[in-house]
């Protein structure tokens, strides 16, 4: 009654030399996965290659323009100039790369401006660069034909002004037998050691801390330098040879002169370690 309604068709004979299917899809290596994909063409390889180098040659701009591009700049040994403005300086811009980084343009183009000396710079991966430079500071004033040129303490001529009472603040240079004076180098003198004299007392005066003391420094003979300090006192120097010795000696006797009440006077200062005081006749 189960099969009431269905015929029932057994399956066909199957001879016993009809060939078996092959359990194994390889053959006799079973365990290997059968192969999906045709054999590798020419056409195909170049395919990967190419997509391969388009994948690269994207990663590395990306790279370059995200990550390696310079985008912090630190500097160091500046006072009145920017941050920007050395940056300029240096040639450095929106593109400029870690890897790209040339230190000889970078040097020169600091020392191309007259306000800057460069010194060193230091790279820090991926984007970082910090330059140190020295800035030069406005120190002395020379007036010539109506025009105050500033110098800086290594003989740079920084800016010139026609008014006068923009350097009151600074030390004058005087007797300079020039014939020539323009910014962004140091003057020329006609008489021999005259510039040279004037910077190593100048930068002497700087070391010692003592520089905002001098109101003139007159080199008309560079064997005879003559100081006056914003004191009143006149001092002779003789050379220019062992101004640390004589600096140091005229310091410690105006020192003692102002304890003194003494005001005015000439300090006679050519020999290192001595000194004669003549004060001013009445």
């Amino acid at each position: 009654m189960a099969n009431q309604g269905f015929e029932y068709y057994p399956p066909p004979e199957v001879p016993e030399n009809w060939p078996q299917p092959d359990p194994s899809p390889q053959g006799e290596g079973g365990d290997q996965e059968p192969q999906v994909n045709g054999p590798m063409t020419p056409e195909r390889r170049i395919l990967i290659i190419a997509c391969t180098l388009l994948i690269a040659v994207s990663l590395a701009f990306i790279l370059r323009g995200m990550v390696f591009t310079i985008r912090n700049v630190r500097v160091v040994g500046i006072h009145n100039l920017s941050w920007q403005q050395v940056a300029l300086s240096a040639g450095l811009g929106p593109s400029s790369n870690y890897f790209n980084i040339n230190e000889e343009r970078i040097r020169e183009g600091i020392n191309a401006n007259r306000y800057l000396i460069y010194e060193r710079m230091q790279k820090v991966f991926p984007n970082t660069l910090f330059l140190y430079v020295h800035e030069r500071q406005p120190i002395a004033s020379i007036n010539y034909i109506g025009i105050a040129y500033i110098m800086a303490e290594d003989g740079m001529i920084l800016e010139s002004t026609r008014n006068l009472g923009e350097v009151n603040t600074l030390m004058t240079v005087s007797g300079l037998a020039l014939r020539d004076i323009r910014e962004g180098k140091p003057p020329l003198s006609t008489k021999v050691g005259q510039v040279e004299a004037a910077i190593g007392l100048i930068q002497e005066l700087l070391n010692q801390g003592y520089a905002q003391q001098i109101e003139d420094i007159n080199l008309s003979e560079p064997t005879s330098i003559y100081m006056t300090t914003r004191d009143g006192f006149s001092v002779h120097l003789g050379d220019s040879n062992h101004l640390r010795a004589k600096l140091g000696t005229v310091r410690a006797v105006i020192e003692e002169l102002k304890r003194r009440q003494h005001t005015g006077g000439v300090i006679e200062a050519t020999v290192p370690g001595e000194a004669t005081y003549r004060p001013d006749s009445v």
